[in-house]
């Protein structure tokens, strides 16, 4: 069972628009600058300091200076955000809660092979500041008490935090019943949306803790966003891919063909390739295996279009020298445009379902197969060691 605990949130004293970040892993420098100009309390400054001493005097001094503070009371946050994606308006809803560490493969499953980046930064940041500002994201089977919970404190409470960042409304809530959304979600299965790696670094620092002798504490816990797999309103996307180099295309094509019937222009199909301001349309010609993680698309592509096609290793896909990624139709049709792929190829989302299924049943599926929209930003509500204390006994 996964144990999901209420926790005293650190948040701003008046959280404004200028003062919150995207998550901290899509920021690149000249972004960094823009944020830190829009306000000297940016909370960039302390998801990426410019050093780990910097971020902890920063921390403490923003807490001495009222700038942040904890909440005195154990609560879980309920998180909205009311965004548009393709001419659709959509509501994302939520709530922030703390979650306790275990290893994966018992009730906290992750859905995703994930690549062997780094994980020491994270790790000297939040080990140096005893906090974090970037929740993961977990989503869990529809569950009709939290859902009753969600619309009713939405129709009857006054949000604490209401700002508009990067064109989406984010709202935040208070949660004072904390007895059904704890009872409730500790029978359940908790799968990482977003957040593997995070995650963990988060196992590496409570191991940390552990080696020296301190065997509880709130190392214990991450700070987590609790999605309704159904109801939730998160976007699953898919990852597209790019071929960054075909010498002959003509014959790329042709060894395509033995896989794929393709025909130009845009007709429903399983992938879409684009080259040249042209779109094909391909359609997988074998009959798809009833095997959970061999009938995805993504398992397909890498199967056929990298490794049968191009003679792609697995270290080869990994080290992207001639595969790629994109996260929107847009982003591909840009990239070959621009020369730096040769190819591309728009993916067809997962279901929820499979996802569901597959995370379920212990499988993980490739890496990058899934991208979520949107994601919550940095510095609405903030977790610190000492935000269990006295929570974690409901």
């Amino acid at each position: 069972m996964a144990y999901i605990y209420p926790f005293k949130g650190i948040r701003y004293s008046q959280t404004t628009s200028d003062k919150i970040a995207p998550p901290y892993d899509v920021v690149d420098s000249d972004y960094r600058k823009r944020l830190i100009s829009r306000s000297k309390h940016n909370i960039i400054s302390i998801i990426l300091p410019d050093a780990y001493d910097k971020a902890k005097q920063l921390l403490d001094s923003w807490i001495d200076e009222n700038v942040l503070r904890m909440d005195y009371e154990c609560l879980y946050y309920l998180y909205t955000a009311e965004y548009e994606f393709d001419g659709i308006k959509k509501t994302l809803k939520g709530f922030l809660g703390a979650l306790k560490l275990e290893e994966f493969g018992g009730s906290i499953k992750p859905h995703e092979k994930t690549l062997k980046g780094p994980k020491i930064d994270r790790f000297n940041l939040i080990t140096k500041t005893n906090g974090m500002f970037c929740p993961i994201m977990g989503i869990y089977s529809p569950q009709k008490d939290i859902s009753t919970i969600i619309d009713n404190t939405i129709k009857i409470e006054k949000p604490m935090i209401d700002v508009e960042f990067e064109n989406i409304r984010h709202r935040v809530y208070a949660v004072n019943d904390t007895d059904t959304i704890h009872n409730t979600l500790q029978k359940e299965n908790v799968i990482i949306a977003d957040g593997h790696h995070r995650y963990e670094t988060a196992l590496m620092i409570k191991e940390y803790y552990n080696k020296q002798g301190i065997e509880h504490g709130g190392f214990d816990y991450i700070m987590t966003l609790f999605i309704d797999a159904k109801e939730g309103g998160l976007s699953l996307f898919p990852i597209h891919r790019l071929v960054k180099k075909v010498n002959n295309f003509d014959e790329f094509k042709n060894r395509l063909s033995m896989y794929f019937d393709i025909k130009e222009n845009k007709t429903k199909c399983d992938f879409l390739m684009y080259r040249n301001k042209t779109f094909y349309s391909l359609t997988f010609k074998e009959k798809r295996s009833d095997d959970l993680i061999k009938k995805l698309d993504v398992s397909i592509f890498e199967d056929y279009v990298y490794k049968a096609v191009l003679n792609l290793t697995e270290d080869d896909i990994k080290n992207q020298t001639i595969a790629g990624y994109a996260h929107s139709q847009e982003e591909v049709i840009n990239i070959v445009d621009k020369n730096e792929a040769d190819v591309g190829f728009i993916l067809n989302p997962m279901n929820y379902d499979d996802l569901v299924n597959i995370a379920n049943k212990g499988l993980t599926v490739p890496q990058k197969s899934t991208f979520f929209h949107p994601k919550i930003p940095s510095g609405l509500i903030g977790y610190h060691f000492e935000s269990i204390k006295d929570c974690d006994n409901v």
